[in-house]
């Protein structure tokens, strides 16, 4: 009654399933959106976030110059060199995220590119402008004149305790007559 059974060996894999298993592909959903539909729609939120920062730039930038280099000499400058300051600022600014987003789909972990530098260098040239500009205005306003006092002023002091003659009133005080001896 003990006696063993005879049964196949299996530790051995069977040559034919594992052909077939290989052979099986699985389909894979595609979630990273490489269709043309999905770069269509990146495409469009990336022009609309290009958008949102260059008008948040421009804020940005207009807040920190006159804190900056002063609201007085930004009042002293034309408008038309304020507009090109900080619409070049702003655009460099944009180019410089757009070249660090471009790049980082084409290769993932890779900043500094020609185009980033160049619109770092951009962003640096435009500064320094606006410094320089800055600078000039300061240099060159008007100094304030207060040489010309036109307000009216009197001042008087009244020491206390001491006595005031008034030549009208006798030395006690009472008046005078013109005709009294």
């Amino acid at each position: 009654m003990n006696e063993p059974l005879d049964l196949p060996k299996t530790e051995e894999p069977l040559a034919e399933l594992t052909a077939e298993l290989l052979e099986v592909e699985t389909p894979v959903p595609e979630t990273d959106g490489e269709g043309p539909e999905s770069a269509e729609v990146r495409t469009s939120w990336l022009r609309l976030a290009y958008a949102i920062e260059f008008l948040i730039a421009l804020i940005a930038i207009l807040n920190v110059w006159s804190e900056v280099g002063g609201q007085g000499h930004l009042d002293l400058m034309p408008w038309h060199i304020k507009l090109a300051c900080v619409f070049g600022l702003a655009w460099c600014a944009v180019k410089f995220t757009a070249g660090i987003v471009e790049q980082d789909v084409l290769e993932p972990g890779k900043v500094w590119t020609r185009r980033t530098i160049t619109w770092l260098a951009g962003i640096l040239l435009v500064g320094i402008a606006m410094g320089g500009i800055t600078y000039y205005y300061h240099l060159h306003e008007e100094p304030e004149d207060d040489d010309q006092d036109t307000t009216a002023t009197s001042i008087g002091t009244v020491t206390p305790g001491v006595f005031l003659y008034d030549a009208r009133k006798g030395p006690d005080g009472d008046a005078h007559d013109g005709n009294q001896r």
